[in-house]
C-alpha cells in the first residue's frame, strides 16, 4: 500500500524568546530540558552508529563439530574369486562390496532447549576439501585416492560415502580440511610459537597481536624511535634480525605462516562379522558458526516505530513553538499600539510606505543608494570645506543604519516580486522583437511574390 505524500512543514526554531522568562518562570525548566535533550541525541546518535556497526558485522560463535566415521558391508557370505569379479560372471547386486561413511553433525550449545535450536547446519559446511587413501594393492585396485573439493554450486550435504568391492578389511586414511569463519594458518616457528604461546592455528591479526603483546610486555620499543623494536635474546633468534622496524612486522611474519594441518582420522574399513561397523571413538573438532541476524532481538525490534513516535512529538513541539512566537508577535504589536497610538500609527505608516516603495521599484537601496546619497552630500558642501566631513559622516551612518531595514523578513519576498516583474518585462521584450521579426518576414516574402508576378 502506497503511503501518501504528507506536505512537509517549514522548520521552526524550538528557542523560546529571552524576555518569555520574566512572563514564565518555567520556562527556564524547557530551556534546561532542551540542553539535556541536545546532549542526549548526542550520545544515541553516536550509540545508534555503534549498534549499527556491530550488526553489520557478522558475528560467529564457537560450536563443537562431532565427526562419525563407519562402514557398512555387503555380500560378504561366501568366498568369491577376483577372477570372478574381473570378468563379470557375478552381478553387480551379488558382487561382495563395502561402504565407506563420513558424517557429521553440530552438537547443541549447552543448556539449549529444543525450541531454541537454530537451524541445522551440512557437515559439509564445515569442510573445505576432503581426501581418502585406501591401503590396496595399486596393481589389482586403481581407485586408491578419492578427493572432494568444495564447488561454489554445489549443495551442502550431512556426509560423504565411498563405495568399493571387495571382501577384505581395508585401512584408510581420511584427511579434512576443515573450514573457518577467517582464514587461520599454522605458525611454522616453534621458537615463535613458544615465546608467543600459541597452541594451534591463529589468523594474521591475531599473530601480530600476540607478538606486540610481546613487545609492549617486555618493553622491546625504542623510546628514541617507536617504530624501531630492539629484539630481546629469543626474538631476535627467531626473526634473524636484533632490530625490526615495525612497519615491516606484518610482511616478515607472512614468512613464518603455513596453511595449517589437516585434520587426519585413521579407520580400518571392516568386512566381517557383521554388515556394520563404527569407528570405537566419535572426534570432536571445534568450528564456528554465524549466529542468525541480531536486528530483531531485544528493544531493537522497535526501533521504527520509536522514532516515528518521535517524528510525530517533534512535529507537536515545532507547532507548539510557533504559536508560541506568533502569540509573542500579537502581544507586542499590541501592547506598541496601547503605549502610544499615534507613534506606533507613525511608525507603521512609515514601514508601509518603505516596503511598498521597495516592491514597486521606486526606492534605490543597497550601496548604490548610499553612494549617491553621500555624492549628493558631497557636491552640497563643497564650500562648506569646515563641515565637509561631518555631513559625510552623518548621511553614511544614516544609510548604514537604514541598510539593517533588509535584514527584515519582507526582504526576501520584496527580490522575489523585484525578480518576477524583471522576467516579466524581458518575456515582453522577446514577445515584441518576436513579433516584429515575423512581420519583416512576411513582409519580405510579400515583395517576393510581388516581383515574381510583375517579372
Amino acid at each position: 500500500m502506497a503511503t501518501p505524500n504528507v506536505k512537509r512543514k517549514r522548520l521552526v526554531e524550538k528557542s523560546l524568546p529571552p524576555a518569555i522568562e520574566t512572563y514564565i518562570p518555567e520556562s527556564r525548566l524547557f530551556m534546561q530540558l532542551q540542553a539535556l535533550e541536545r546532549r542526549l541525541d548526542t550520545k544515541i546518535v553516536r550509540k545508534r552508529l555503534e549498534v549499527q556497526e556491530a550488526l553489520g558485522k557478522p558475528v560467529y560463535k564457537k560450536r563443537i563439530l562431532r565427526i562419525f566415521v563407519s562402514n557398512l558391508a555387503a555380500n560378504q557370505t561366501g568366498a568369491v574369486g577376483l577372477d570372478d569379479m574381473d570378468e563379470g560372471r557375478l552381478g553387480a547386486a551379488e558382487a561382495p562390496s563395502w561402504t565407506l561413511r563420513i558424517e557429521g553433525r553440530l552438537l547443541d550449545p549447552t543448556g539449549a532447549a529444543t525450541k531454541t535450536r537454530t537451524a541445522s547446519h551440512k557437515f559439509s559446511e564445515f569442510v573445505n576439501s576432503m581426501v581418502v587413501e585406501l591401503d590396496r594393492d595399486p596393481d589389482l585396485y586403481s581407485d586408491n585416492v578419492v578427493q572432494w573439493r568444495r564447488a561454489a554450486a554445489e549443495g551442502d550435504v550431512d556426509g560423504f560415502e565411498v563405495k568399493r568391492r571387495g571382501d577384505e578389511d581395508v585401512k584408510a586414511k581420511i584427511m579434512l580440511d576443515i573450514r573457518t569463519a577467517t582464514d587461520r594458518f599454522k605458525v611454522n616457528s616453534p621458537l615463535l610459537r613458544e615465546l608467543l604461546d600459541i597452541r594451534g592455528p591463529i589468523s594474521k591479526a591475531g599473530f601480530i597481536m600476540k607478538l606486540w603483546q610481546y613487545i609492549k610486555f617486555n618493553n622491546l620499543q625504542d623510546s628514541d624511535d617507536p617504530d624501531q623494536i630492539r629484539c630481546d635474546t629469543g626474538l631476535a633468534l627467531a626473526l634473524g634480525s636484533p632490530v625490526v622496524s615495525f612497519t615491516t612486522l606484518p610482511q616478515m611474519l607472512h614468512a613464518f605462516m603455513t596453511r595449517p594441518d589437516p585434520l587426519i582420522i585413521e579407520y580400518t574399513v571392516r568386512v566381517h562379522a557383521g554388515d556394520f561397523h563404527m569407528a570405537q571413538y566419535a572426534f570432536d573438532v571445534e568450528v564456528e558458526v554465524e549466529e542468525p541476524s541480531r536486528q530483531n532481538i531485544g528493544p531493537l525490534a522497535n526501533v521504527q516505530a520509536r522514532h516515528r513516535e518521535l517524528g510525530q512529538i517533534e512535529s507537536q513541539l515545532a507547532q507548539k513553538m510557533q504559536d508560541i512566537h506568533n502569540a509573542r508577535a500579537k502581544r507586542d504589536f499590541l501592547r506598541g499600539f496601547a503605549d502610544d497610538p499615534v507613534a506606533f500609527v507613525h511608525r507603521w505608516i512609515d514601514n508601509q510606505t518603505k516596503d511598498l516603495e521597495v516592491i514597486m521599484g521606486d526606492r534605490r537601496h543597497g550601496l548604490e543608494a548610499a553612494l549617491a546619497a553621500i555624492m549628493a552630500a558631497d557636491s552640497a558642501a563643497q564650500e562648506l570645506t569646515a563641515d565637509r566631513q561631518q555631513v559625510l559622516e552623518q548621511e553614511t551612518a544614516k544609510w548604514l543604519k537604514e541598510s539593517a531595514l533588509y535584514d527584515e523578513s519582507w526582504a526576501d519576498e520584496a527580490v522575489f516580486h523585484y525578480l518576477s516583474a524583471k522576467t516579466q518585462e524581458r518575456m515582453q521584450q522577446l514577445l515584441q522583437q518576436q513579433q516584429q521579426q515575423q512581420a519583416q518576414h512576411a513582409q519580405q516574402q510579400q515583395q517576393q511574390h510581388q516581383t515574381a508576378l510583375g517579372s
